[in-house]
């Protein structure tokens, strides 16, 4: 083999190496900002009790609460986990969520509290966007379904369905409040729609939010 030959040889190697690489690398940029259960648990505990210690607004029927330690976890339209919605339970009464946010990228790690919050179907709607991926693409493979913040603050659940023959993905949203299908459209001024969150709090720029962590 000729000195040249070896050299684009070496160089083609070089390459293809370093296209494996990237995708590992962008995973290993992901796994380090992203937080666990475990994690997000002891935030949630932390913040609840300095809430509390602090009487804060709207925690003054919190005393003797409890967290339980099984999220919800909540994904982005994108496909990105967002947060994990964490129960909130006084005497076995639900007054309380705590949204943890699932990602270091996106601020501080309390996202959200709400108070007495109203409850949803969250096994239903997963189950109906199934159905209806199922009805509308019959021949499409089903990839994944999980409960997502399409419209923040609104929740349901995707089924993202592959066509088997062109390999276009379909998205599929029910909510999971009303357990109607909801339209896989931009939201504009005038209606509602899916939109990322993930996205939107990213632009606030990534160093500033892992300050804010």
């Amino acid at each position: 083999m000729s000195r040249n030959k070896l050299t684009i040889s070496i160089l083609l190697l070089v390459m293809l190496v370093g296209m494996a690489l990237i995708p590992a690398a962008s995973a290993q940029e992901e796994d380090k900002y992203s937080v666990t259960a475990e994690e997000a648990f002891k935030h949630a505990n932390a913040n609840m009790i300095s809430f509390m210690a602090g009487n804060a607004p709207g925690f003054e029927n919190w005393t003797g609460a409890s967290i339980d330690p099984k999220p919800l976890e909540l994904y982005d339209p994108n496909g990105k986990k967002l947060f994990y919605r964490f129960s909130v339970y006084n005497e076995n009464k639900l007054i309380g969520t705590i949204d943890i946010c699932a990602d270091k990228t996106l601020g501080p790690s309390v996202y959200d509290i709400v108070f007495d919050p109203e409850p949803y179907k969250t096994a239903e709607a997963m189950k109906k966007s199934i159905e209806i991926a199922k009805s509308e693409y019959s021949d499409g493979k089903i990839k994944s379904t999980n409960l997502v913040v399409y419209s923040y603050p609104s929740i349901g659940a995707m089924t993202v369905v592959k066509d088997k023959a062109t390999g276009v993905e379909h998205r599929i949203f029910v909510d999971a409040y009303t357990l109607e299908e909801v339209e896989d459209k931009p939201a504009t001024e005038t209606k509602p729609g899916v939109w990322s969150l993930y996205d939107k709090i990213l632009t606030y720029g990534k160093e500033n939010n892992l300050k804010e962590w």
